[in-house]
């Protein structure tokens, strides 16, 4: 390989790695606000598609059914979100934001919209281009364990696991 080559596995090492520094930023910054990361993201996307089945969570997010189950769990324990019954099926449920989650949300959207100012000061480009290829990717990575053979990552202690990162939070 020459010097100019760039190997094409660069590309998930950059995203990982650009993933745990986006973390790292959004967390100092809801840290500022005052809004715990913990699940902040996952409590984002409930406000975005809100009422919201969990099925549809996962779908969106690329989650197991089982960690959607957790997390809201959690969420439900915090009393940032609330289930509701979902009128196309009596067996299931949405969820909402409770007022206190909307609060959360909110102050919380505010801290990474701090976040992406900072960011945008540094980039070449539009943030639409930027954001139109963060969605093929993450669409693109969404289906790719989605396929039957791919397994669940190690657990190892060698790999910082999602949880750790703010796309989980």
């Amino acid at each position: 390989m020459s010097g100019t080559e760039i190997p094409e596995p660069d590309l998930l090492q950059e995203v990982y790695s650009t993933g745990l520094l986006v973390g790292l930023l959004v967390d100092r910054e809801l840290a500022k606000a005052g809004v715990p990361d913990q699940l902040f993201s996952f409590l984002g996307w409930v406000a975005r598609l809100q009422p919201v089945t969990p099925a549809t969570l996962a779908a969106e997010t690329g989650l197991p059914p089982t960690t959607i189950r957790d997390y809201v769990r959690r969420l439900v324990e915090r009393g940032d979100v609330r289930k509701t019954p979902n009128p196309a099926d009596g067996r299931s449920y949405r969820l909402v934001l409770t007022p206190r989650g909307q609060k959360v949300a909110d102050e919380g959207w505010l801290a990474v919209v701090a976040a992406l100012e900072r960011v945008k000061r540094h980039l070449r480009r539009p943030t639409a281009d930027h954001l139109v290829a963060a969605r093929e990717l993450r669409e693109a990575v969404r289906l790719a364990l989605a396929e039957p053979d791919a397994e669940p990552p190690s657990t190892g202690a060698a790999r910082t696991t999602p949880q750790a990162t703010s796309s989980s939070r």
